[in-house]
C-alpha cells in the first residue's frame, strides 16, 4: 500500500476548470483531479488489493479514502481519480447505475474543455487521437460525447461538431 506520491496543493489564484466552475475562459487551469483530491482531503492510497480484479480504483465511504490500483496508465489514473470524486462530492454508497452514470458523465465534463476540443479539432476529426491529446481514455471521451453532443444538430454544446459515427468536425 502507498499513498500518492504527487505532492499537490494550489497553484496559484487561477481558477480550475470544473471546480470553480464550467466557464471556459481562457484564465482557468485545466481541470487536475490529483490537485482536487487533495483539496477535498481524499487521500489516495495506491494498492493492488481491490475489491474486484477489474476495478481500476474506488472511493470508500467508511475509510473516507480513494483506492486506485497501481501501475495505470496516466490517462486512466486521471479519470478513475476524477470518477471517484464525483462519488466522494455525492456521498454514493454504490446503489446502483446512476451513480456511475453520473460520476462518468461529470469527470468527462470536469476534464475535457470545449475549448480545447475546438483546437484540437484544427488538427483532427479521430476522437481517440483527441482523447490522447487531452490525457483521458476513449470511454471517457466517449461519453463526453454522448452527453454534450445533441444528436439533432450533431454539434457539442459549446463546442465542435460532432459526427454521428462520433468523430469531431470543425
Amino acid at each position: 500500500m502507498a499513498i500518492a506520491p504527487r505532492c499537490v496543493g494550489p497553484r496559484d489564484a487561477t481558477r480550475m476548470y470544473g471546480v470553480d466552475g464550467f466557464d471556459d475562459e481562457a484564465d482557468a487551469r485545466d481541470y487536475d483531479p490529483w490537485e482536487h483530491a487533495a483539496g477535498l482531503g481524499i487521500p489516495i492510497i495506491f494498492r493492488d488489493d481491490l475489491p474486484d480484479p477489474a476495478m481500476v480504483a474506488c472511493y470508500s465511504h467508511v475509510h473516507r479514502a480513494m483506492f486506485v490500483r497501481t501501475g495505470l496508465l496516466t490517462s486512466v489514473e486521471r479519470c478513475a481519480i476524477a470518477h471517484e470524486i464525483v462519488h466522494f462530492e455525492h456521498g454514493d454508497l454504490g446503489a446502483g447505475a446512476h451513480e456511475e452514470d453520473r460520476a462518468d458523465r461529470l469527470a468527462a465534463r470536469r476534464l475535457i474543455r470545449p475549448r480545447r476540443l475546438r483546437e484540437l479539432a484544427t488538427v483532427t476529426d479521430d476522437p481517440a487521437v483527441v482523447a490522447l491529446e487531452l490525457g483521458v481514455t476513449e470511454r471517457t471521451m466517449r461519453t463526453y460525447l454522448r452527453t454534450h453532443c445533441d444528436t439533432d444538430t450533431g454539434r457539442v454544446k459549446s463546442g465542435p461538431a460532432i459526427r454521428q459515427a462520433g468523430t469531431i468536425a470543425s
